[in-house]
């Protein structure tokens, strides 16, 4: 598994998994992805590559062009349910259910899921 941070993250949290062997990417001159690149162009890169997409960006699921990309290149994501969640309170989420984010990822894709910084989770409907 492969975590990739959309740019509404930011570098914080991927870094500090970074820092404990977590295999991630993340928006920046570092990765392919560099910051202030347009969905768009984002979405069809991290369905190739199968990386499953952790974002605050709720709006990629309603709009209707990039939800339609999302789902023809095969993407799988978790999606924070405000966005207002701090950084330390993400990256517990992501460590303590670590397990949860492993087995989504082998699920078949594309997918969508929002998620508490708790860990209440729920499906996304993508044909909506």
């Amino acid at each position: 598994m492969k975590l990739w941070f959309d740019e509404d993250i930011g570098r914080g949290v991927p870094d500090a998994l970074l820092a404990v062997d977590v295999d991630c990417e993340y928006v920046s001159n570092r990765y392919p992805i560099k910051k202030g690149t347009p969905d768009e162009d984002w979405i069809p890169y991290v369905g190739t590559e199968k990386l499953l997409v952790v974002s605050c960006n709720r709006e990629i699921l309603r709009a209707e062009a990039q939800r339609n990309l999302w789902i023809q290149h095969g993407v799988g994501g978790v999606f924070l349910t405000t966005g207002q969640e701090r950084k330390r309170d993400v990256l517990l989420l992501i460590l303590r259910r670590y397990d949860w984010f492993e087995q989504i990822d082998a699920v078949k894709r594309p997918f969508a899921f929002t998620t508490t910084v708790n860990g209440r989770w729920q499906s996304v409907d993508l044909k909506n």
